[in-house]
């Protein structure tokens, strides 16, 4: 696998971070995986290449390895044609607020509370799109705060209407990236839902990183009480040719661990001297744009097309008795 580095310009609490990274092959990481490795889902990895919705990306998850159906604690496969608003909102936000641009956008649309320097596009209901399976669209911008974000695009979160459990739990999600060789920067990531709690934020899944073939490349990280620990890695697939199921375990004061198609590729744990800190996360996805600030990872240009990040189904599991 090839070497990635990475310099990454994130968000976190609303400020911006610049992390330098070198991230070096996972050989040793991937041949540790051992048989407590979830397993793969139900139906394949078969889908459309144009991203439509096939029988085998609609067919719903197992449990994964070590997990079993009484411990699901959240399931939608985003049937029918009208996204659950029980579940799910349709901006940006965390910590009880929904996030503004520090009050320059708007409701319904959302935005980063960050310098916009690394983040090209806002967020809007109408990049937002149900038809059994969930979609996020980023496409070029047109309403009045184009100057500002000249993309718009999707992003789902359970802010304020569900939270994981502060005992540990395992989310698997079932999804087909866009191309992200053009600065699409999707992403599955967790954030604290109260007000004042430490904010270990843990980003599962983050696409587009500068790489032989940003397609195949996975970003994970986790900021600890002892600071960032990240990872940009190949994950040895196209992520856009078809629907891939990307897992993520937390597990208080003991690991944070990524799993891709069933195979561990990514952990922190607290032997290695991090403070894994129990927090009420909830749960977030996105389909973010770069800028070329971000210099870590590939940005749009004049002929950079519309793109799609594609949810067949999102599980979430309690991890009691791990």
């Amino acid at each position: 696998m090839p070497t990635v580095r990475a310099f990454l310009h994130h968000r976190r609490g609303g400020r911006a971070l610049a992390i330098v990274v070198a991230s070096s092959c996972l050989v040793a990481l991937l041949s540790s995986c051992g048989a407590d490795a979830p397993a793969a889902p139900r139906g394949g990895t078969a889908a459309n290449r144009d991203g439509t919705s096939s029988t085998a990306a609609r067919a719903g998850m197992n449990p994964p390895a070590g997990y079993g159906s009484s411990q699901l604690i959240f399931d939608d496969q985003f049937a029918g044609t009208r996204l659950d608003s029980s579940k799910w909102n349709t901006y940006l936000g965390a910590e009880g607020q929904r996030w503004n641009n520090n009050g320059t956008l708007p409701y319904p649309y959302s935005g980063p509370n960050t310098p916009i320097t690394d983040e090209a596009a806002m967020f809007g209901p109408s990049q937002v799109s149900v038809n059994n399976g969930l979609t996020l669209t980023a496409t070029r911008n047109s309403n009045q705060f184009a100057w500002l974000y000249p993309w718009i695009s999707g992003v789902v979160t359970t802010e304020g209407k569900f939270a994981l459990p502060f005992t540990g739990w395992y989310v698997q999600v079932k999804a087909q990236m866009p191309d992200q060789t053009q600065g699409m920067w999707p992403a599955i990531w967790f954030l604290p839902g109260v007000s004042g709690t430490p904010i270990n934020e843990f980003d599962g899944y983050e696409g587009g990183w500068v790489g032989a073939d940003p397609n195949r490349i996975m970003h994970s990280d986790y900021f600890s009480n002892q600071g960032q620990r990240q990872e940009a890695y190949d994950v040895g697939a196209d992520v856009t040719a078809g629907y891939h199921v990307y897992g993520f375990q937390f597990l208080p004061n003991k690991s944070v661990t990524a799993y891709f198609d069933g195979r561990q590729v990514w952990q922190v744990s607290a032997s290695q001297g991090v403070t894994i800190t129990p927090e009420p996360y909830q749960i977030i996805m996105q389909l973010q744009v770069a800028t070329s600030a971000v210099s870590s990872h590939t940005a749009p240009n004049a002929t950079t097309p519309s793109a799609s990040m594609h949810v067949a189904e999102i599980q979430a599991y309690s991890a009691f008795g791990h």
